[in-house]
């Protein structure tokens, strides 16, 4: 079971949930599945049902944050923090730009005859709202001018546009709440794919809370992921049960340098300290 819902430490969390899917707990999809590998074998997978952690930041003497990475195996931390700019920084839908200008090659299945992923993701966060020029610059507005609102939202399901994009969203929620001069995250993930996507999410989302918190000059609070589909792919099941019990090693931490306003912020800014971590593993992407 995952152990009072509270860590700071990925790497406790990533066993903890893995084991708990792998329980009795879980439940084998074998049948009327949409996703596929690369050689058309579908993707079936096993899944557990809603579930909500809380990551409670951790500060090191030096005044360093720790990471939520894992250790257990090497994760692309650089690639991730380079599609969330794409997505909350440009705004994009490009995937050319994120290919040729980023080096990242996470969209490339689902790119559309002209190079986009159509108007999914960063062409949701363009869309203006209210008196602001977009999703992201509302939810700064509103940390910095009305904090106390419950109203400090982004959502990418938009339902006028879902049949106009090549992959409908999977984190698609974010929630965002200042309490005691701390800025709290709140994520909701409809599909959790686990060896993958969640490795990166839960990280992208973490460096995201630390730029909206030093833009609205605050201090940073949990972070709260709840998925709903959380699911290990057939053929990751077997690799990813042996990377969790793999030896842990010492969680990395990180700081953002030279901070100048979130919209002047490059990937490089953020320096991960002391990353060690077991043999890489690769894990078949299901399309």
């Amino acid at each position: 079971m995952i152990r009072e819902n509270v860590y700071d430490n990925f790497d406790e969390f990533y066993r903890d949930l893995v084991n708990y899917i792998a329980s009795d707990k879980g439940t084998d999809i074998k049948e009327n599945v949409r996703t596929v590998y690369a050689d058309g074998t579908p993707a079936y997978y096993r899944q557990v049902i809603g579930l909500q952690v809380r990551f409670k930041p951790y500060k090191d003497s030096k005044g360093n944050y720790r990471a939520l990475l894992p250790t257990t195996r090497y994760a692309p931390y650089k690639s991730a923090i380079k599609e969330s700019l794409w997505i909350w920084l440009y705004r994009s839908n490009n995937v050319k730009f994120l290919r040729d200008k980023l080096g990242v090659n996470y969209w490339n299945e689902w790119q559309d005859e002209n190079g986009t992923i159509k108007k999914g993701y960063g062409y949701q966060l363009a869309k203006p709202l209210y008196n602001y020029n977009s999703q992201v610059d509302y939810i700064i507005g509103e940390i910095k001018n009305n904090p106390n609102s419950r109203r400090i939202i982004t959502e990418l399901w938009n339902v006028d546009d879902l049949e106009d994009m090549t992959l409908t969203p999977c984190l698609h929620l974010t929630q965002w709440t200042v309490e005691k001069g701390k800025l709290i995250l709140s994520i909701r993930q409809r599909s959790c794919d686990v060896a993958l996507g969640l490795v990166s999410n839960i990280w992208q989302y973490q460096v995201l809370q630390h730029l909206i918190a030093k833009e609205c000059n605050l201090e940073v609070g949990d972070l709260i992921w709840t998925g709903v589909n959380i699911h290990i792919y057939d053929r990751h099941i077997d690799k990813l049960g042996e990377q969790v019990m793999r030896k842990f090693y010492n969680p990395p931490t990180f700081k953002i340098n030279n901070f100048n306003g979130f919209y002047n912020f490059k990937w490089s800014d953020v320096e991960l300290l002391n990353y060690k971590y077991g043999d890489k593993v690769k894990y078949e992407v299901a399309i």
